[in-house]
């Protein structure tokens, strides 16, 4: 079977992100979902600090696809990883490494839309791990479809059979996977170990070996319960999957 997953296109993302996309045969990036205003397409932690994309005013009951930039948010972003990484301490040890070529990979990006800034640092960030996982953009699910049920509508398009890879964070809304077994799709859980719920650049910056801490796994059976419990902030950063139309 195909092992598909599937994720919004978040901004410089925690390794979860990372070990489904690793683990996937397929990985299915959602620029037709929801934006969530406080969801992580605009916003990571750095550091156990909040990083936030400005974007222009406007709805945020649109699908990430629309949503746009404020002028200047490349240069922001790009001062705000220097800050967090190198202005409170010494510098982690693989800065020199990757930060200044991030950084100037980010500033050269030209767009005003949040999700192919998102999209173009995701395939920066997976040539760096050298993932080989092809990505994909389906087509919106139905308007009449939501949460598991839209997920399923969406796999149907692609040829089959395939499997559902999901993160932990998912299981307070897919439930017990009904859609998934009536639509003869098996449903994974990831067993990932995190490290730091951090972006993928505190892993990046401070381990020899990335893909190592992406790779990491609990045993199986344990319930690993996302990100929240490894960060230092005080709102929990879980987005495994958010509840989509």
């Amino acid at each position: 079977m195909t092992v598909y997953a599937a994720h919004q296109p978040d901004l410089l993302p925690y390794s979860g992100f990372w070990h489904k996309m690793d683990k996937a045969d397929l990985f299915d990036v959602k620029i037709w979902d929801q934006y969530n205003r406080k969801g992580y397409q605009r916003r990571v932690t750095m550091r156990g600090f909040w990083v936030t994309l400005p974007l222009v005013k406007g709805s945020d009951v649109v699908p990430i696809a629309t949503r746009q930039l404020a002028p200047g948010a490349t240069g922001h972003l790009a001062d705000e990883i220097v800050k967090r990484y190198t202005s409170n301490g010494p510098r982690p040890p693989y800065w020199d490494k990757y930060g200044p070529m991030i950084c100037d990979e980010i500033v050269s990006i030209r767009t005003d839309l949040l999700w192919e800034l998102n999209f173009r640092l995701i395939l920066l960030v997976r040539d760096i791990l050298g993932i080989q996982t092809p990505l994909t953009f389906s087509r919106p699910a139905r308007s009449d479809l939501r949460g598991p049920a839209g997920i399923v509508s969406v796999m149907q398009a692609f040829p089959g059979p395939l499997e559902y890879l999901s993160g932990t964070g998912a299981r307070a809304y897919m439930g017990d996977c009904h859609d998934f077994t009536e639509a003869g799709i098996p449903v994974i859980w990831s067993r990932h170990r995190a490290t730091t719920g951090d972006s993928i650049l505190s892993v990046l910056f401070d381990h020899e070996d990335p893909m190592g801490v992406v790779r990491a796994e609990h045993e199986p059976g344990h319930d690993e319960p996302g990100p929240s419990s490894t960060s230092t902030t005080t709102e929990s950063i879980t987005n495994e999957e958010q509840v989509q139309p």
